[in-house]
């Protein structure tokens, strides 16, 4: 990486598992990270909020994809007139599911 004014690159570490990165020294001289390399590891702790994020994220990944055989049929039923639905069976499996308001 190129420092900003363009004199010379910057060194970037990357530490994993609480290892010292190698050869970088922190502004008492010591090696950066030297405490996590007598035994003090990094925690990470994740909110409910990050939990439920990624619950989210996994049930999106895990849903299958819009099946276009059937958004296509439907649509050309209901552009040539012939599509019926019953609006009191849609409301009581919604309800009954759970999905509105039930």
């Amino acid at each position: 990486m190129t420092r900003i004014d363009g004199l010379g690159s910057l060194a970037t570490s990357r530490t994993t598992q609480g290892n010292a990165a190698q050869g970088i020294e922190d502004a008492a001289g010591r090696p950066e990270g030297s405490e996590r390399a007598a035994g003090k590891l990094d925690n990470i702790s994740v909110s409910d909020r990050g939990r439920i994020v990624a619950e989210a994220s996994l049930a999106v990944r895990n849903t299958p994809d819009v099946r276009a055989d059937r958004v296509a049929a439907l649509k050309a039923s209901i552009a040539n007139g012939s599509y019926a639905s019953d609006a009191r069976a849609i409301a009581e499996r919604l309800l009954r599911s759970g999905s509105f308001g039930g």
